[in-house]
C-alpha cells in the first residue's frame, strides 16, 4: 500500500511538472488561429451509446473546454459549431445531403481562414466492447499534419497511461480536403463500458481537453517529432 501511494505521489509530481512545462510553452500560441471542430450535431448524433448517450453532445463539451484553454493561452479560436446544430442549410432534407453540405462547410471554413490548425473531435464506437483507447488520424503526405497528430497522440497516451498507440493515416473528408494542418481525434470508445462512463464525466472531459491543448502547444512550440503512423 505504501509503495502504491508513493507511485501515485510521484505520478502527481510528474504531471504537475509536465503541466508547468506546457504553460511555459504556451506563448507559442500567440496569434495562432485554431479551428476547433466538434463532430456531428443537429440531426446527426454521431455514435450512440446506451441510454441514448450521443457523441455529438460529448464532443461539444470537450471542444468548449479546449476552446477556453486555447484562448487563455493566447490563441484565436473559431468553433465550427457552438451548439447542437450542423452547418447545412435549413431547407436541406435527408441526413446524407445535410451531412455532405455540413462537412464541406466545415472544411471550407478552415481553408477560408487559412487556419494554423484544425482539430476535429469525435468519439469512437465498435461492435466489440473490449476495444478502447484514444486514436488520432491524419492524412498522408503532409508533414505538418503528421507532427500535429504525433504531438496530440503523445499527450493522449500520457492520459491513458499507454505508449502503444501511434497516429493512423485516414482518408476522412475533414482531413483529406482541408489545406491546413488537420487531425481527427477519436477521444475514446462509447461502446466500451469503462470509456462510456469516463466520456460523460466533466472532469475527464476537461482532462481530454487539456491533453489536446498540451499537444497543440507542443506542436506550435516545435516540441513534437516526426513519427511514422501505422497504416
Amino acid at each position: 500500500m505504501t509503495l502504491l501511494l508513493l507511485v501515485a505521489a510521484l505520478d502527481r509530481v510528474a504531471d504537475a511538472r509536465h503541466d508547468n512545462a506546457v504553460n511555459t510553452l504556451s506563448r507559442a500560441l500567440a496569434g495562432r488561429l485554431v479551428v476547433v471542430d466538434p463532430g456531428h450535431g443537429g440531426v446527426d448524433p454521431g455514435a450512440v451509446g446506451k441510454d441514448n448517450v450521443l457523441e455529438k453532445d460529448i464532443v461539444l463539451q470537450v471542444a468548449r473546454r479546449l476552446t477556453v484553454y486555447l484562448r487563455q493561452g493566447g490563441a484565436r479560436v473559431v468553433m465550427t459549431r457552438e451548439g447542437d446544430s450542423d452547418l447545412a442549410d435549413p431547407e436541406i432534407t435527408g441526413l446524407y445531403k445535410r451531412k455532405k453540405q455540413d462537412l464541406a462547410r466545415r472544411v471550407a471554413l478552415a481553408n477560408s481562414l487559412s487556419a494554423d490548425a484544425m482539430i476535429s473531435i469525435h468519439v469512437n464506437s465498435f461492435n466489440n466492447p473490449g476495444e478502447r483507447g484514444i486514436q488520432i488520424f491524419t492524412r498522408s503526405g503532409d508533414p505538418a499534419s503528421l507532427l500535429l497528430a504525433r504531438s496530440i497522440q503523445s499527450e493522449m497516451n500520457r492520459l491513458i497511461k499507454t505508449s502503444g498507440r501511434a497516429p493512423l493515416y485516414g482518408n476522412y473528408y475533414i482531413i483529406s480536403k482541408t489545406k491546413v494542418p488537420a487531425v481527427i481525434v477519436e477521444t475514446g470508445f462509447i461502446s466500451n463500458p469503462a470509456e462510456y462512463t469516463l466520456l460523460q464525466n466533466p472532469d475527464y472531459q476537461s482532462k481530454l481537453a487539456w491533453c489536446l491543448y498540451a499537444g497543440i502547444v507542443n506542436y506550435f512550440a516545435g516540441k513534437s517529432t516526426p513519427d511514422k503512423p501505422e497504416n
